[in-house]
């Protein structure tokens, strides 16, 4: 690989999750390490196959499961990465992300890891501008992580508003700047 660089994707269950594929096929191709977390209900949208054989990698959707060499698996993936994005993010992520509840794998990464941390809220509008939503997305801009803002568009409801995951354009883009 031209690029050693060490990307965490985290995946949390959204009908957005689908687009995250796209966005490791790209990183990938550009030579980056890219290793999939999902959350368990992310995997009712994508299977972790898809994102196995995107990246050649395992997918880890669970802290202890037995594919790994003992080793507390979220401590050695948050001292490898260079980067921790999660794409999309729901509502619920946010939350413990806010709050420092670490009961999965993604949310003990991103707790464990000194990595810069993006985050891609995807989610219907509603929830989007929740009084606690908004809460939770400026506490963790003041943990130091990296937030691209929802756009308007096609939402999972049938209505087009704001809630809909950035352009994977905008994230790789980010993505590549924090790297450097």
């Amino acid at each position: 690989m031209k690029n050693k660089k060490e990307i965490i994707i985290a995946v949390t269950a959204g009908i957005s999750a689908y687009k995250s594929c796209e966005l490791v096929r790209s990183l990938t191709k550009k030579g980056y390490g890219v290793t999939v977390l999902m959350s368990r209900d992310a995997t009712h949208f994508v299977g972790a196959l898809t994102f196995r054989t995107l990246t050649n990698r395992l997918v880890i959707t669970d802290m202890f499961s037995d594919e790994f060499e003992w080793d507390p698996a979220h401590i050695s993936l948050a001292q490898r990465a260079d980067i921790v994005a999660v794409v999309p993010a729901t509502a619920n992520m946010i939350a413990k992300l806010a709050n420092g509840i670490c009961d999965d794998i993604i949310s003990c990464v991103i707790m464990a890891t000194k990595a810069p941390v993006l985050v891609c809220p995807a989610m219907n509008d509603n929830m989007y501008n929740h009084p606690a939503f908004k809460a939770n997305i400026e506490k963790i801009k003041e943990f130091g992580y990296k937030v691209v803002p929802a756009i308007e568009g096609d939402l999972a409801c049938g209505k087009k508003a704001v809630g809909h995951l950035a352009d994977l354009g905008t994230i790789s883009s980010l993505i590549e700047k924090l790297l450097k």
